[in-house]
C-alpha cells in the first residue's frame, strides 16, 4: 500500500476508535447515573437470588459480628461479611451478603440493621426491598438506560468497549508510523509542532540527519492543498526530526507538509 490507502485506512481506524471511545464514556456515564439514582437503601431482587449489598450504619461498629437485622419476610437473610468508613461520604457502611428464598412473593419487604447493643429507631438503618418475580420485569425497572433499553450491563459494557479502544489506537498508532516511514524515503514530512518565536514561527517535521538533512538544507513548505507556501531552511537538525523559522505572515498549521 502507498501513502494515501495508509492514511485512508488511518482516518477510519480512528474514526471506529473515536465511536468505540464514545460508547465508552456514555456506558460508564450510565452506570455512574443509575447507581447515583438508585438509594442507597434500596435493594432489587429477584427470588432464590444472593445479592452483595452495603448500607450506611447510624453508628460506629468495630465487627460485623455486632450487627443484626429484621425483616418482614422469613425468605430474607443477610450474612454481615465487613464494616468500613465510608469512601465518598465519610460515615460508616456495613457490607455483607444479601440472600432470598426462592418461594418469596414478588412485591416491597423491609430490612432493619442496627447494632445488637443498639436500642430504638435512631441506632437501626431501614432498607427498602423489592422483590421482582422474573428477569424482565427487573430489567424493566432499572435505572440504567442499557440495562433497560439493551438488556447489557454498563459495566460490562465498557469493559468490553476498551480491548477495541486498545486495539484501534494501536492499529493507527503503527499507520501513522508507517506513513512517516513511506514519506520519509521520498523526502518528505508533516509539520507535527508549531511554536511561536520572537522573529517568526518554529515549525517541527520528521525528516532528521539520518533522512540526509543538514543545518541549512534547503526545503519547501507545503500547504493542504499541496501547494508550495514558501522555501524555508533546516535550523536545529537531530537524528529524527528538524526544525525550521517560518515567517510570521505566514498562515502555518499543523498537517502541512515539508518536501526537500
Amino acid at each position: 500500500m502507498d501513502v494515501k490507502q495508509f492514511s485512508a485506512w488511518s482516518k477510519w481506524t480512528g474514526r471506529i476508535g473515536t465511536l468505540v471511545s464514545i460508547l465508552l464514556l456514555i456506558a460508564v456515564l450510565d452506570g455512574l447515573l443509575s447507581r447515583f439514582r438508585t438509594p442507597l437503601d434500596h435493594f432489587s431482587c429477584l427470588p432464590g437470588s444472593h445479592k452483595a449489598v452495603s448500607g450506611p450504619l447510624p453508628e460506629k461498629i468495630e465487627h460485623p459480628g455486632e450487627l443484626t437485622y429484621r425483616s418482614n419476610s422469613k425468605d430474607i437473610q443477610v450474612v454481615f461479611e465487613s464494616v468500613q468508613t465510608g469512601f465518598w461520604l465519610g460515615g460508616y457502611l456495613w457490607s455483607g451478603t444479601l440472600s432470598l428464598g426462592p418461594g418469596i412473593e414478588p412485591g416491597g419487604y423491609t430490612l432493619t440493621v442496627q447494632s445488637k447493643k443498639g436500642q430504638g429507631e435512631r441506632s437501626a438503618s431501614l432498607f427498602h426491598i423489592e422483590v421482582y418475580s422474573d428477569p424482565t420485569s427487573l430489567q424493566k425497572d432499572s435505572k440504567s438506560f442499557f440495562l433497560r433499553g439493551l438488556g447489557i450491563n454498563p459495566w460490562r459494557a465498557a469493559l468490553f468497549f476498551i480491548p477495541f479502544i486498545i486495539v484501534t489506537f494501536g492499529v493507527v498508532f503503527f499507520l501513522s508510523h508507517k506513513i512517516e516511514t513511506l514519506l520519509a524515503e521520498r523526502g518528505e514530512a508533516e509539520v507535527y509542532r508549531i511554536r511561536k518565536e520572537q522573529d517568526g514561527f518554529e515549525i517541527f517535521f520528521g525528516l532528521g540527519s539520518k533522512q540526509g538533512i543538514r543545518q541549512g538544507t534547503g526545503l519547501t513548505l507545503i500547504n493542504k492543498q499541496g501547494g508550495p507556501v514558501a522555501s524555508i531552511t533546516a535550523r536545529e537538525v537531530f537524528e529524527g526530526y528538524s526544525t525550521a523559522l517560518v515567517d510570521p505572515e505566514l498562515n502555518v498549521l499543523p498537517g502541512f507538509m515539508i518536501r526537500l
